[in-house]
């Protein structure tokens, strides 16, 4: 996996909760190089699952929850870090919908040894799924990265987690206008 990843997975940490925590993480997880990671070398996915694991040690919070949370302050870093992917686009609807043809296809061309993961995405009148699939069990992070891009953009729709996704390695996400419910 690329280091923006993992470094920035870091920065979270920092910012989320403070940089004596971030210390105790890389500490308690011991991943090699003590947790110097530069943006563009490749490390394991290993890595970032044991750095997320030591801060649900640490913080109490379970890893889904966390790596959720990462996800989605993920998305705002984004698009500090690369805002010519983002240019262009209004909503989050059509951004999620060229993530895999038009943004995982620059990074390995950048990158031609990344391994992006597969994002698919169906509209279906107003609803749309988006499917997370990767060798990586990293599902939750992309939860959260959707639910970013929804915030960015303002959009009033809500991300349901398909409850049957097969686990971490794959997920389907059902993005829609929020479930309004009358008051009597």
């Amino acid at each position: 996996m690329k280091g923006v990843i993992i470094a920035e997975l870091i920065r979270w940490m920092e910012q989320a909760f403070s940089p004596a925590i971030a210390d105790a993480v890389i500490t308690r997880s011991e991943v090699p190089g003590d947790g110097v990671y530069t943006t563009v070398g490749n490390y394991s996915h290993a890595e970032a699952l044991a750095l997320m694991g030591a801060l649900a040690e640490i913080s109490g919070e379970p890893v889904p929850v966390l790596a959720d949370s990462y996800g989605f302050w993920l998305a705002s870093r984004f698009m500090e870090l690369y805002p010519q992917m983002f240019e262009g686009y209004t909503d989050a609807v059509t951004f999620l919908r060229d993530v895999d043809g038009q943004h995982h296809r620059e990074v390995t061309k950048l990158y031609p040894d990344a391994r992006t993961p597969s994002i698919v995405v169906d509209i279906d009148g107003e609803e749309l799924t988006v499917s997370y699939g990767s060798h990586r069990p990293l599902a939750d992070i992309a939860h959260g990265l959707v639910r970013g891009y929804i915030a960015y953009y303002g959009d009033d729709l809500e991300v349901i987690r398909d409850p049957g996704s097969p686990g971490p390695h794959a997920a389907r996400f059902l993005v829609r206008a929020p479930s309004r419910q009358s008051v009597s």
